[in-house]
């Protein structure tokens, strides 16, 4: 047994008490880093909203990021749609993804003190060389359930265009000087007017000339209780217009008005191998062709045509009471859309209608794939890099089924060899044929049936 004296219990106590001590200054310390810490780091009192706009007229599909988190991706004249956080400081950034490379390009940065009940909008112009992002604020709505009115801006984001002025009234009204609706030059934004909710178009005219109309807009109705704003962008090869106008809502939508002083146009390749050549008639109308005696293998221009959904129908040339093919098609308001008529002879035929999305990208090509022979069925594609053999290379597409088709899609720059294989084999439909991507093409590649059933051609057609 061990006895304690009371020198041995002092010395315990005296080290107690200091244990003791030095745990409640550490207590202390702790305490007071903990609200040194607290009131340094900032606090939310609320949310602001943010949203982005693409206005780079050559750029690829961009991603939208607050801090390293990606909010969506936008294409050119796209948006997003605003998106609620906590009022604090960020950086918002523009990254692209250059194809082949494994990570993205970050090219623009943003940084924002972010209000609470206040609406961001980055706007991104320029190119990815040289990125310029202007940033629009304004205070978010709340609307009430009884409100008739919807609230609009006006946006000039068309370094192509000049100074104009932009009209927004009921269908039907024509624009007279002193009633337009804004008054805008390259970079300009207009603030929100509140309008009651009802069918109107938009106008464009020269600059205090009303009598100059540069873009007239199909009715549109605006639904009350949102935002848009009324915004323009450089035309590209997508759109038959001048100009492109665009009504963005801030829930995300983006709507191309098409302008009604410039039709659609419709584009045919006659791709039925073994059929008869034929003319084309729209909307029950035999007597006057919009395209005639069109050939296997034989592609017309960019035809105008009214926009709708109308018959088109397809009519052997040596015998008019022949209907080879007929079929509904749809031709959207100031679009460019490609018919394709496939198949074999006695065999049933279709059309394959396709949007054409031209645009030209900065630091991509871009190609379109096609596959109308019906004798190869089924087939894998090869983008082979020339001086490389098909053996050491995987097929870019595979099990390509008669009929499908394809966007205008990134490829990487360079010079290639394509081939159409067996599926699943090296055996070689057709091909090799040579393909140059430079920087900014757009190609389509359609794939045709000859006369040896078991061997295929190649057609290439740029844009």
């Amino acid at each position: 047994m061990i006895v304690a004296t009371n020198s041995d219990y002092e010395l315990t106590m005296t080290g107690l008490k200091r244990i003791f001590g030095t745990l409640i200054g550490i207590a202390i310390v702790v305490t007071l880093l903990g609200a040194c810490s607290e009131t340094a780091l900032p606090q939310a009192t609320g949310k602001g909203r943010i949203d982005a706009i693409n206005a780079m007229s050559s750029s690829p599909r961009l991603t939208f990021l607050i801090e390293e988190r990606g909010l969506g991706t936008l294409p050119y004249k796209g948006t997003l749609g605003a998106q609620q956080f906590d009022d604090l400081s960020y950086n918002f950034n523009f990254e692209y993804l250059q194809i082949g490379e494994a990570n993205p390009t970050r090219f623009a940065t943003q940084f924002i003190d972010m209000m609470v009940n206040t609406d961001y909008t980055l706007v991104i112009t320029g190119d990815i060389t040289a990125p310029l992002v202007t940033q629009w604020e304004r205070p978010t709505r709340d609307w009430d359930d009884a409100d008739t009115v919807f609230e609009v801006a006006f946006a000039h984001l068309s370094p192509a265009l000049g100074d104009v002025d932009v009209y927004l009234a009921p269908t039907g009204t024509p624009p007279v000087l002193g009633e337009e609706r804004a008054k805008v030059s390259n970079g300009d934004h207009v603030a929100e007017v509140d309008l009651e909710s009802e069918e109107v178009e938009i106008t464009i005219t020269a600059r205090d000339d009303p009598a100059t109309v540069l873009f007239q807009s199909a009715p549109i109705t605006l639904s009350a209780r949102l935002s848009y704003t009324v915004t323009i962008f450089d035309a590209d090869p997508s759109i038959t217009g001048s100009i492109s106008v665009r009504v963005i809502a801030d829930q995300g939508l983006s709507i191309e008005m098409a302008d009604v002083n410039f039709m659609p146009t419709l584009r045919t390749i006659h791709a039925a191998f073994g059929t008869v050549n034929v003319n084309v008639f729209r909307d029950g109308d035999l007597t006057t062709p919009i395209v005639s005696d069109l050939g296997f293998g034989e592609i017309t221009g960019d035809l105008p045509v009214p926009a709708g959904s109308v018959l088109y129908t397809y009519i052997d040339v040596d015998n008019a009471g022949v209907i080879v093919e007929e079929q509904l098609q749809t031709v959207l308001g100031g679009a460019r859309v490609s018919a394709v008529l496939v198949g074999l002879l006695g065999t049933d035929l279709t059309v394959l209608v396709m949007n054409d999305d031209r645009r030209p990208v900065d630091t991509q090509g871009r190609m379109r794939l096609i596959h109308a022979a019906a004798n190869l069925d089924i087939v894998d594609m090869y983008l082979v890099e020339v001086g490389t053999d098909i053996a050491d290379s995987p097929p870019l597409l595979r099990n390509l089924n008669f009929g499908f088709f394809t966007d205008f899609g990134p490829t990487i720059l360079g010079n290639y060899e394509i081939y159409i294989t067996v599926p699943g084999e090296k055996t070689v439909l057709a091909g090799p044929v040579l393909l140059d991507i430079a920087d900014r093409d757009v190609v389509e590649t359609l794939i045709l049936d000859t006369v040896d059933p078991m061997v295929g051609d190649i057609v290439i057609t740029r844009f």
